[in-house]
């Protein structure tokens, strides 16, 4: 199914592209993707992809006068067609050290804050420590991984990897995690879309920005896009797109 998704959201945007300007120039496209579960960022509905970071991309790339071939598809393939060439890059990426190995970054225009969700209707489960040798579902590097890392509590949980927060969220309202770690605008609404009322048992100080992530060495695009980018930010377009997917 991924890559029918990455095939499609091509060929469409490939059309949308030429059909509004048929003298456009293959410099003036850029190939950047984006994940396929991670709503309200970066998902697909009614199979068409949406989310604050899409929304931000098309409107960067229209301030900077270039067009958008979007590849959407799994969140770790897309960063591994970055990182091999098969991409310009990637919209939404959380800024940190191992990935700034790879990959140069845009101006940050958002931070994102991590969350512990548990079912609400585990009442022994009120902080951190009651999660203890439980099973935790989330995908690998987040920042409360590192946070717990730092404070050598880590190896005191279960942690369990999956591939989209989506599954993770699944796990949890399916019992068969006690606990899922995901943004807390993402976990609300995954809940939501499980039917799963849940709490929230610890939320990360630390924000983790977010931007667009280009090849490192790519330094022509970088300014392009932060241009653009610094532009959306003084106007506060970026707070008016963001309102748009704020859970009430």
């Amino acid at each position: 199914m991924a890559n029918i998704l990455f095939s499609l959201f091509s060929i469409i945007l490939l059309s949308s592209v030429f059909s509004n300007n048929a003298f456009a120039k293959a410099q003036s496209t850029v190939k950047c993707g984006m994940a396929t579960g991670y709503p309200p960022f970066q998902f697909i509905e009614n199979n068409m992809p949406t989310g604050f970071d899409y929304d931000v991309l098309k409107q960067v790339l229209s301030q900077s006068q270039q067009e958008l071939i979007l590849m959407a598809d799994l969140w770790d393939d897309t960063v591994n067609r970055l990182r091999f060439d098969k991409l310009d890059c990637i919209t939404g990426m959380e800024i940190s050290p191992e990935r700034e190995k790879y990959f140069d970054f845009t101006v940050p225009y958002y931070f994102r804050y991590t969350s512990v969700f548990v079912r609400d209707e585990l009442p022994s489960i009120e902080i951190v420590q009651d999660l203890y040798g439980k099973k935790i579902s989330g995908d690998k590097h987040s920042i409360t991984e590192t946070i717990w890392q730092e404070k050598h509590i880590k190896d005191h949980f279960r942690l369990i990897q999956t591939q989209s927060k989506d599954k993770a969220m699944q796990m949890l309202a399916t019992k068969q995690t006690d606990a899922a770690i995901m943004p807390r605008a993402v976990g609300l609404y995954l809940a939501k879309k499980y039917n799963v009322k849940v709490k929230i048992v610890h939320s990360n100080y630390r924000g983790t920005p977010v931007a667009i992530a280009v090849k490192k060495g790519n330094k022509a695009l970088l300014d392009k896009l932060n241009s653009a980018l610094k532009t959306l930010i003084r106007s506060e377009e970026i707070n008016t797109i963001l309102s748009d997917y704020q859970q009430p």
